[in-house]
């Protein structure tokens, strides 16, 4: 039983100041993340819209774990209580745009969430942004500690169907800069 990966590492830092957009004048974002940190549609459908036909998901690791101390708080559980976990990386012309973990407590994998165990390299934003239902929190955005990765903008949420909570917390790579030049302004 996995407690942590190391993406669950770098996304979610013992001290990585996250901060909700209602605390952070979004204008002292850097234009070009703003954009992306502070997107309230489907990720998904962003990126594919940069390179139609050429977004693909790489499920990196999916499984039974304990949360990290940030899942924790978010998702309002204790240390020993088992989660639901996975791991992807979102590519454009299989170039690692985005680097994502999403967490579901084991209690809330029923129903329509125990299709998630099922997802495999399918999209979670298809999913979740087809059910009429969906509901999403705040978005709180993170300026990563420096890794391996080069990875320097995060953001995170929790989303809520049918009264079942998840969390998805998504890192963005510069690489994204090479595909979204029409609204790159920094």
């Amino acid at each position: 039983m996995k407690h942590s990966s190391d993406l669950a590492v770098i996304l979610h830092p013992a001290r990585p100041g996250w901060s909700t957009c209602l605390n952070v004048a979004p204008q002292t974002l850097p234009p070009f993340w703003r954009s992306w940190l502070l997107e309230r549609g489907s990720l998904t459908a962003r990126l594919s819209s940069l390179r139609p036909g050429q977004f693909s998901v790489d499920c990196q690791h999916e499984g039974l774990g304990y949360p990290t101390p940030a899942e924790q708080r978010e998702l309002k559980l204790s240390a020993n209580e088992r989660v639901w976990f996975r791991e992807v990386i979102l590519k454009l012309d299989d170039v690692p745009v985005v680097y994502a973990r999403t967490v579901v407590p084991g209690s809330a994998l029923t129903g329509r969430l125990a299709r998630l165990r099922h997802l495999g390299n399918r999209s979670l934003g298809t999913f979740l942004f087809s059910q009429p239902d969906m509901r999403r929190t705040f978005v709180r955005v993170s300026h990563c500690k420096a890794n391996a990765a080069g990875l320097e903008w995060a953001r995170r949420s929790v989303f809520t169907l049918g009264g079942k909570s998840l969390m998805v917390t998504e890192a963005f790579s510069p690489s994204l800069t090479k595909f979204d030049h029409p609204n790159r302004t920094n």
